[in-house]
């Protein structure tokens, strides 16, 4: 539990002597802020949170008194303990009335001072507990409602009764869906997105006067908000949209959100099938939004694109990206027809790979000498998600087919192209990935044909010409070494000597000495 203060005097001596002289960490007060004027001091409060504030009052931009009543004014949750050379009756009947704690007059004895940090601590400490009890039982009980004994009359009665939840107020589900990158998870990382969650549902809501009642994980990238009516839906639905772009930012990754309609207690069970019903089909757009509103649960035939069309003119034209705009607007007829679900979208892909296989075998390609199968199964698996994780993956495709159909793709012109990439990019990154991706064909095959064409792995080759180069410029330039390192693309100036040594047989310094005396 980490307790902040937030001393606040004109006089930096006095500040210092408070930092330096009380034993903050024994009273179980972990973060200490300074400011030396009011106006420094809202700065913070207005961007960290304070649990603490001790002030002086007389300073000359404003009083402490000042500062407590804009704190008041703002609602902003702090205790206060009032440091004065005065002892004039209006100010401590004012810091009374402003509910500040204490109000001592200076010199201050640390003991004096510390007793009465120690009796604030207790108080925050206290409220922090009861806060937290009351916070685990509804999310206990909602997690109990929703997730298992939905629509059990006793735990609903029970919730009535110990004010847990209310029976005349409506509530709002909202299930938000995290779409990672990768598909690699790890533990400690699925932590970390439960903590971001909850936490910026929670800061977010409280500041526009929502109250979330609870946050709770349903799977590894899948929370349940429950929030309880507040405002109009139109608002509601307003600061949703604004609360996705926030977690989006926080987690970086694409975030969709589910919203239900108003309900009572009661009626919730019934919503959350309904928005789980709209997760196994509805498919997010660009505003990554869905409402159970707007949910149309009629069935929807799907209709097979001219596909048989659409290969006859990829094998006949140079022009590959024009089948990759019919897609894409073939797509979006679909999506604005209301056309789109789940199901619809994965016989799209099912159709599309058959028809991409096919143009394939008529070129005599195998599909693994132009798409790396890990990039390739990470798009494929996504491509179903959202409207524009399946425009992307149709992009990726036709990227890749473009670029290996208007390339020569001999061996041995895609290993000189290679070449070429690299002598002109040695201070960039030359990984595998970014040599494959420059040639348009997948990893596997760039690395197996570049070492049968030159008996020489692609690591090994790069390092060659970074080190050739780097040979240059310590004998035709005035470059620091360090400097040299950069311009051959390693950041690590001691890896870079190391790679020198073991080239060329001497330190780069060594080498300059030698070939310029």
């Amino acid at each position: 539990m980490d307790i902040s203060v937030l001393i606040v005097d004109d006089d930096k001596l006095v500040v210092d002597k408070l930092v330096e002289g009380v034993n903050w960490t024994q009273l179980g007060i972990g973060t200490v802020l300074t400011a030396y004027n009011i106006r420094q001091a809202m700065e913070i409060l207005n961007e960290v949170s304070v649990d603490i504030l001790l002030s002086d009052i007389e300073m000359p931009q404003g009083s402490g008194l000042e500062l407590l009543e804009w704190v008041r004014n703002k609602e902003i949750p702090v205790e206060c303990i009032f440091l004065s050379s005065y002892a004039y009756f209006a100010y401590a009947q004012k810091a009374i009335n402003l509910k500040s704690r204490e109000y001592m007059l200076k010199p201050v004895s640390n003991r004096e001072l510390e007793e009465a940090l120690r009796s604030i601590v207790e108080v925050i400490s206290k409220k922090r507990e009861v806060q937290a009890e009351g916070q685990d039982k509804r999310a206990a009980f909602w997690e109990r409602y929703l997730l298992q004994e939905n629509g059990n009359p006793a735990l609903l009665e029970k919730a009535y009764r110990d004010g847990t939840c209310l029976a005349e107020a409506e509530y709002n589900l909202e299930i938000i869906k995290a779409f990672p990158d990768s598909d690699i998870r790890k533990k400690k990382d699925l932590v970390l997105y439960h903590f971001v969650i909850e936490n910026i549902a929670a800061e977010y809501l409280e500041e526009h006067q929502i109250s979330l009642e609870a946050v709770i994980r349903e799977s590894d990238y899948e929370w349940v908000l429950v929030i309880r009516g507040s405002g109009t839906p139109e608002q509601l639905k307003e600061d949703s949209i604004q609360l996705k772009a926030c977690l989006e930012k926080a987690l970086h990754m694409r975030v969709c959100i589910y919203m239900g309609s108003p309900a009572l207690v009661q009626k919730l069970g019934e919503s959350k099938k309904i928005l789980e019903q709209m997760e196994q089909e509805a498919v997010p757009g660009d505003s990554g939004m869905l409402y159970e509103e707007e949910w149309d649960k009629r069935e929807i035939a799907y209709v097979s694109p001219p596909w048989e069309i659409w290969e006859k003119e990829m094998t006949a034209s140079d022009m590959i990206e024009d089948t990759q705009e019919k897609l894409l607007c073939f797509l979006k007829d679909l999506w604005d027809r209301n056309q789109v679900t789940i199901s619809v979208l994965e016989q799209f892909r099912r159709e599309m790979m058959q028809m991409i296989y096919r143009y394939l075998n008529k070129q005599d390609v195998l599909i693994t000498r132009i798409f790396d199968g890990k990039e390739f199964d990470e798009h494929y698996e996504k491509s179903v998600a959202t409207l524009p994780d399946m425009e992307m993956f149709i992009k990726y495709i036709f990227e890749k087919l473009a670029g290996f159909q208007h390339q020569d793709n001999r061996q041995e012109s895609v290993v000189e192209q290679m070449k070429q990439y690299i002598n002109e990019n040695l201070k960039e990154d030359l990984s595998r990935k970014t040599l494959a991706k420059a040639v348009y064909l997948s990893e596997d095959y760039v690395s197996k044909i570049f070492t049968n064409v030159t008996g020489i792995s692609i690591p090994n080759y790069v390092a060659s010409c970074r080190m050739q180069k780097a040979q240059e410029f310590l004998k035709y330039s005035s470059l620091t070494v360090s400097k040299i390192a950069l311009e051959v693309g390693y950041s690590n100036f001691s890896y870079f000597s190391k790679t020198f040594r073991d080239y060329a047989g001497c330190t780069p310094n060594e080498y300059r000495n030698r070939v310029k005396n």
